[in-house]
């Protein structure tokens, strides 16, 4: 019986002296739990530092530049060769 599951996957495509990577972060039967869980993960990216030498953190300080149902792309706003996105799959669930 294959059962229906998605995946909420980060993926860093790193720049300089960063290396590239990707996370499953999330997994739910349900799809909407996801779309919402990748809101806040995006909203929490996009927070811009208060303070100037946090601007160049990795872990922030990037801009939405395309949003699709299942995938939204970032671009860092200080690093603009630095980019992010997440996106939402379909997995198989092995038993």
């Amino acid at each position: 019986m294959n059962k229906k599951m998605f995946a909420l996957t980060y993926c860093f495509e790193g720049v300089d002296d960063s290396y590239p990577y990707a996370a499953t972060i999330a997994v739910s039967e349900d799809e909407e739990k996801l779309r919402k869980k990748m809101e806040e993960c995006v909203e929490e990216d996009c927070t811009e530092p208060t303070d100037e030498d946090d601007a160049w953190d990795t872990d922030c300080n990037y801009q939405v530049i395309s949003k699709y149902n299942y995938e939204v792309n970032l671009q860092h706003r200080k690093n603009i060769n630095l980019y992010a996105s997440y996106k939402i799959q379909y997995v198989e669930v092995v038993e």
